[in-house]
């Protein structure tokens, strides 16, 4: 299936909102993400392409929920489809 450059768009917009919000919550226990990298053993790099809303996988994404204490629930409970 070909998708659309607005649905691109789209999917792009999310992932913006989604690494914007990770790193609000991320902040709120760590200073900055090298040292939350560090405690959790999560690529720093890896953390900095996901709030910056660039491609990561669903599982990292998971884990660094896990590692912030965050369920997927409470992290979606605020977006709207």
């Amino acid at each position: 299936m070909k998708s659309s450059k607005k649905n691109d768009e789209e999917v792009l917009r999310k992932l913006k909102e989604i690494g914007e919000k990770v790193r609000s919550i991320r902040k709120q226990q760590y200073k900055n993400y090298e040292d939350f990298a560090k405690a959790f053993k999560i690529n720093k790099v890896t953390i900095s392409r996901l709030e910056n809303g660039e491609n990561t996988t669903l599982m990292t994404f998971i884990e660094v929920l896990s590692a912030l204490n965050v369920t997927l629930e409470e992290f979606f409970a605020e977006f709207k489809p």
